[in-house]
């Protein structure tokens, strides 16, 4: 069961009977990345229902297929769930731009039981979206971020009531950041709950941070067994690993997760796949200073925007174009920052090898005994 049975099992239960749960919030973690424009006001003017969004999405023919989260196939399902039938949207926002290498989208739902909850979309077909999510390890508070934590204080300036926060994906990773970096009387007596759905941790200096220490007391951290996202990175919130119907990255989707009732299926642990990539990620990371790492990705992300493209999509439209265009770019990396390339791919195949080598050598030493004993 997905939550997309959920719906049809536990869609007829208002949330007075039940109480919201962390399978709601990945429903409207997966909500959130509708494109709500020219229907859901950026204002914090709650009057539109689930019913209207999906009404003018469908005229207004809005098509998500290239994300595997695609949100419409929710969207039509959840209409006819008296559980949502008083959920009303506001507060859309949505900002793209390459200049500024940030892509922040997200809304806030009015659940009908005296609270909210604000969901924050993932990474999407924008190249300036996936730039922001590898910024997220040498910035500071990307602009991504800190839309977060403004959009938080400018809701509280318009509403009364408790809040959750979520999102799937880096959208996750900015609740949390948006939860912590809020003003600090906002979070200490607003937010009730946080969720990151998969989404990426943080940098040592923002998981150090006392405003970060503040919410952990409030914060889930959802991942798949096979993780690959969730694990990038590091955090402190509790987690829970569970169950998906898939392999591999495709676990990162929301419509893969095992739900048992009002909760997810829970695993017993990360798969050997992903805590091999989990060590050898962070050990990787730990041995680039921020510098490196800046240089590195703007090189990347530099080529990929000389093909002229705003989005993946339209990299693989035009492909020869858009490919000869980024050749041309790379060749013209100053020879300097393309050995910082070559050498962070050889720290990455270096830290790969020393996870591998601890792993063998835990393996050899569990032997140990056993041959002292024959002899």
């Amino acid at each position: 069961m997905n939550i997309l049975d959920y719906l049809e099992m536990r869609g007829d239960l208002t949330f007075s009977e039940r109480p919201f749960n962390e399978v709601d919030n990945l429903v409207f973690s997966t909500l959130a990345y509708l494109d709500m424009h020219n229907i859901v006001p950026e204002e914090f003017v709650f009057d539109v229902s689930l019913k209207k969004l999906c009404k003018r999405y469908l005229e207004l023919g809005y098509d998500q297929s290239y994300i595997v989260n695609n949100p419409k196939v929710l969207l039509k399902k959840i209409v006819s769930c008296k559980r949502f039938e008083r959920v009303r949207i506001g507060g859309y926002c949505h900002n793209v731009s390459q200049d500024e290498q940030v892509q922040f989208s997200c809304a806030t739902f009015m659940l009908g039981d005296g609270t909210a909850y604000v969901g924050f979309s993932g990474t999407d077909d924008y190249i300036a979206a996936w730039r922001e999510d590898f910024n997220l390890t040498f910035m500071n508070g990307t602009p991504g971020q800190n839309e977060a934590a403004d959009y938080i204080n400018r809701l509280c300036e318009h509403t009364a009531c408790p809040l959750r926060l979520g999102g799937h994906s880096k959208g996750g990773n900015f609740a949390e950041y948006g939860a912590a970096f809020c003003n600090e009387k906002l979070r200490d007596s607003r937010i009730i709950e946080i969720y990151s759905n998969d989404g990426p941790g943080f940098k040592n200096t923002i998981l150090q941070s006392e405003q970060y220490a503040a919410i952990l007391d409030r914060t889930l951290k959802i991942i798949p067994e096979q993780s690959i996202v969730g694990i990038m990175m590091s955090g402190k919130a509790k987690t829970k690993v569970i169950k998906s119907n898939a392999k591999g990255i495709t676990q990162h989707g929301t419509y893969t997760w095992r739900v048992s009732s009002d909760h997810f299926e829970e695993a017993t642990r990360l798969s050997p796949v992903s805590a091999f990539m989990d060590e050898t990620i962070k050990r990787w990371l730990a041995s680039l200073e921020d510098e490196q790492k800046k240089s590195v990705i703007s090189a990347v992300f530099d080529s990929l925007e000389a093909s002229g493209a705003t989005t993946i999509t339209e990299l693989n439209t035009n492909k020869w174009v858009s490919y000869n265009a980024i050749l041309k770019a790379a060749a013209n990396i100053d020879p300097d920052v393309q050995a910082e390339i070559f050498n962070s791919l050889k720290m990455l195949a270096s830290a790969g090898k020393d996870v591998l080598w601890n792993e063998a050598k835990k393996t050899f030493e569990c032997f140990e005994p056993a041959k002292a004993i024959e002899e």
